[in-house]
């Protein structure tokens, strides 16, 4: 089986609730699970086939990234 794929989105660039609906979106690549470090939001997946598995990672980055844009204008 495949390690899981582990993420870390740092807290000063990434809203948290924008990275977990980024990570939803991928749930038919994988169980995601969220977490959070000091300085870091966590996210792991599993399983994920190695052949996704680069792509994966920058396309959540992106959403995240995405989602956290959306966040803050709506907050402005």
């Amino acid at each position: 089986m495949a390690e899981p794929l582990q993420l870390r989105f740092h807290k000063s660039l990434y809203d948290g609730d924008a990275v977990a609906r980024a990570a939803s979106r991928f749930t038919a690549l994988g169980a995601s699970e969220l977490g959070e470090s000091e300085a870091d939001w966590l996210v792991n997946i599993v399983p994920v086939r190695e052949s996704v598995r680069e792509r994966l990672a920058d396309e959540l980055g992106n959403h995240a990234l995405f989602e956290t844009i959306l966040t803050r204008r709506a907050q402005a």
